[in-house]
């Protein structure tokens, strides 16, 4: 009986892959013991800091944004504007 110790393998599209060839008789039944490890981030994702492009903008350009989105507010009021068709 032939032994092999912690043998990679790739798991994709429901299917164990193993990274290498064993020296096994075609058909032979087999025991699988699966753990799994921790995966390296991809070096993409690694660089990306943030989710979109940023910089940084003045105050002055940010305060002329003031306003135009207002806060708070009655919500049923705004809810039956919208919804309501009287």
């Amino acid at each position: 009986m032939s032994e092999f110790a912690d043998l990679p393998a790739l798991y994709s599209k429901g299917t164990l892959k193993l990274r290498k060839r064993l020296d096994l008789p075609e058909g032979v039944e087999v025991r699988v013991t699966v753990s799994t490890q921790a995966t390296k981030p991809s070096r993409r994702a690694a660089k990306r800091k943030h989710q979109y492009p940023t910089r940084v903008i003045g105050w002055d350009k940010l305060d002329k944004l003031t306003g135009i989105a207002s806060l708070g507010g009655d919500a049923v009021a705004d809810s039956k504007a919208v919804y309501d068709r009287d």
